[in-house]
């Protein structure tokens, strides 16, 4: 039962593949050595802000928005829609930071 319990919290932090808990509206994904991340696949209008913490190079690959390569320490906002992936470019993991915010569209 323990195994049971450690496996979903394990699952639930991002050990399983998937992102951190966030904090507030931040979330974390490490990515494995030349990796993708698969961050959103159904996703509405949004601005989205990443940053790279790791030590290679990332790409972001937003559909409906943006692709561009960041640097380690680099912060970039963009719009996106749809699929939103990023892939780590060099032989060690990559740690990225990531913030979803929604657009408002009053009528």
């Amino acid at each position: 039962m323990a195994s049971t319990k450690k496996s979903r919290t394990a699952k639930l932090t991002g050990k399983g593949g998937g992102p951190d808990k966030p904090n507030g509206r931040h979330w974390t994904q490490w990515i494995e050595p030349k990796a993708a991340a698969l961050l959103s696949q159904v996703l509405g209008p949004i601005y989205f802000v990443v940053k790279n913490h790791g030590r290679n190079n990332v790409m972001l690959m937003a559909q409906h928005g943006d692709l561009m390569d960041l640097s380690p320490g680099a912060v970039r906002a963009t719009y996106a829609r749809g699929t939103i992936t990023v892939e780590s470019r060099g032989e060690n993991p990559a740690l990225i930071g990531f913030e979803f915010i929604p657009i408002f569209i009053t009528p």
